[in-house]
C-alpha cells in the first residue's frame, strides 16, 4: 500500500503538471500570438494529438500489467520492454509518413506543413517516455522527476523567446521539445542503470502486439480523437481565428474538468471492488458520489458561466471577446461530463456493461462530426461550442436511459437500506 500511495501521489502530480504549465503559459500566448497566430497553433496541436495517441496505442492498458507480473524476470522484463518499445518506434515512424503524405496532397494542410513537422517531436517524445514500464515496476520518481522538470522549464521558454506575432514556430518547438529532450532523458538514465538487456524483435511480433491491443485502443482513444477534431475540423471550417476562440475557452473548460480526476480516478477501483464483493454498498457509494461529484461540477459550471467575461478579461484580453460567449456555450459541459463519468465509468463498467458504453461513445462521436459541420458553417466558434454541451447532454442522457432499461436503479436506495436508516 506504501508503493501505491506513492505511486498515486506522482501520477496526480504529474497530472497536475500536464495542464498547469500550458495554464501558466495561456494569457502570454493568447496576448502575444493574437487569435489568429494561437488558433494556428491549437490546430496544430490538436492535429498531432491523433498521432501522440497512435504513438501511445493502449501500452498504458496491455503492457502495465505484463511488465507487472514478470517483473521479477530480467528476461522477461526486457523482453516486454523491446517488444513494446519497438512496437511504438513502428507507429511513430508510419504516422510520420503519413503526416507527410497527408500535408503534401491536401491543401488545405499544405499550409501547416512546417509547424506538424516540427510539432511530430511530441508524438516522438511519447514514444521515448515509457510510462508503461515503470508504471509496471512501480518505479515512478526518476520518470516524474524528468517530466516535471521539462514542463517546469517550458514555462520561462515560453515567455523568453515567444515574443512577437509571428513566433508560432518557436511555440511550436518548445511544447516539442518537452517530451523529446524528456524521453532522451529517461532511455539514457535506463541505459545506464544497465536493468535491461537488448531482445530482438521481428515483424511477426509487431503485428501481434497491435493486433492484441486493438480492441483496448479503439474503445480508449475515441474520446481523445473527437475531442482533438473539434478544433481541427472547426479551423477546416471557419478559420483559424474561430479555432482560436474556441480553443481558448475549450483549454479552460478542460483545465475545470481535470480538477474531478483525483476523485474520479480514487473512486473507480474502489465501485469495481465493491460491485463484486458487495453491490449495495457499492450503490451507495455511488449516491454519496452522486451528491458530492454532483455539487463540485455544478458549482464549477456556474462559475465558468457568470465568471466567464472577467475570465476572459484577465486571461486573454480584448482581442478575445467572442471566447465569452464560447464559455458560456460551454460551461455546463462540467455538470454533463460528470453525469457521464458517474453513469458511465463509475457504475457501466464496475457492472460489466463495457459494450452498451463503447455504443453509446461511438454514437456520440458521430453526432459530434454531424452536428459540428453544421453547426460551425452557421455560427462558427459559438456553433462548436454548442456542439460539444449537446453531444455531452445527450452522453449523459444516453447512458442513464441505458442504466434504466437494465433495470439499474442508481439513485433509488433499496427497501433494506431504507429500514435501517429509519430505525437508527
Amino acid at each position: 500500500m506504501a508503493s501505491f500511495r506513492k505511486n498515486f501521489t506522482i501520477l496526480m502530480t504529474l497530472q497536475v503538471s500536464t495542464y498547469l504549465a500550458p495554464l501558466l503559459t495561456l494569457p502570454w500566448l493568447a496576448r502575444v500570438l493574437g487569435p489568429d497566430g494561437y488558433g494556428r497553433l491549437s490546430f496544430c496541436l490538436a492535429f498531432v494529438a491523433y498521432f501522440i495517441s497512435l504513438a501511445n496505442f493502449s501500452f498504458s492498458l496491455t503492457a502495465t500489467p505484463k511488465v507487472s507480473i514478470n517483473r521479477a524476470s530480467r528476461e522477461q522484463r526486457s523482453k516486454i520492454f523491446w517488444e513494446t518499445i519497438i512496437t511504438q518506434a513502428a507507429l511513430a515512424g508510419a504516422g510520420f509518413f503519413v503526416l507527410l503524405a497527408l500535408t503534401s496532397f491536401i491543401p488545405s494542410l499544405r499550409e501547416y506543413r512546417e509547424l506538424l513537422i516540427i510539432g511530430y517531436g511530441m508524438p516522438i517524445g511519447a514514444m521515448l517516455i515509457p510510462t508503461w514500464y515503470f508504471q509496471g515496476i512501480e518505479d515512478l520518481g526518476m520518470l516524474s522527476g524528468f517530466v516535471f522538470i521539462g514542463r517546469a522549464l517550458s514555462i520561462p521558454a515560453m515567455y523568453i523567446f515567444v515574443r512577437e506575432h509571428d513566433d508560432v514556430d518557436i511555440a511550436m518547438a518548445v511544447n516539442a521539445l518537452v517530451p523529446l529532450l524528456s524521453g532522451i532523458a529517461i532511455c539514457t538514465y535506463l541505459y545506464f542503470r544497465r536493468e535491461l538487456d537488448f531482445v530482438p524483435v521481428s515483424f511477426k511480433t509487431i503485428f501481434g502486439r497491435l493486433k492484441d491491443g486493438w480492441s483496448v485502443y479503439m474503445a480508449t482513444s475515441i474520446v481523445d480523437i473527437y475531442a482533438s477534431s473539434n478544433i481541427v475540423l472547426l479551423t477546416f471550417i471557419s478559420g483559424n481565428v474561430a479555432a482560436g476562440y474556441f480553443a481558448a475557452g475549450d483549454k479552460l473548460i478542460r483545465a475545470a474538468l481535470n480538477m474531478l480526476s483525483p476523485l474520479k480516478t480514487a473512486a473507480y477501483p474502489r465501485v469495481s471492488f465493491l460491485m463484486h464483493h458487495a453491490k449495495d454498498d457499492a450503490f451507495a457509494f455511488l449516491r454519496k458520489m452522486f451528491v458530492v461529484q454532483g455539487l463540485i461540477v455544478s458549482l464549477i459550471s456556474v462559475c465558468i458561466f457568470f465568471g466567464a467575461p472577467l475570465a476572459v478579461k484577465l486571461l486573454y484580453g480584448p482581442k478575445f471577446l467572442p471566447t465569452v460567449e464560447v464559455l458560456r456555450w460551454m460551461a455546463f459541459v462540467p455538470l454533463m461530463v460528470g453525469l457521464t463519468d458517474l453513469f458511465g465509468v463509475q457504475t457501466m463498467l464496475p457492472l460489466g456493461m463495457k459494450a452498451q458504453f463503447s455504443r453509446v461513445l461511438m454514437a456520440s462521436a458521430v453526432l459530434n462530426f454531424g452536428l459540428l459541420a453544421v453547426l460551425a458553417k452557421l455560427f462558427g466558434e459559438q456553433g462548436a461550442a454548442a456542439t460539444v454541451l449537446i453531444v455531452e447532454t445527450l452522453a449523459a442522457a444516453a447512458m442513464a436511459f441505458t442504466l434504466h432499461l437494465q433495470g439499474v436503479s442508481l439513485l433509488k436506495r433499496p427497501i433494506t437500506e431504507r429500514a435501517g436508516s429509519g430505525t437508527t
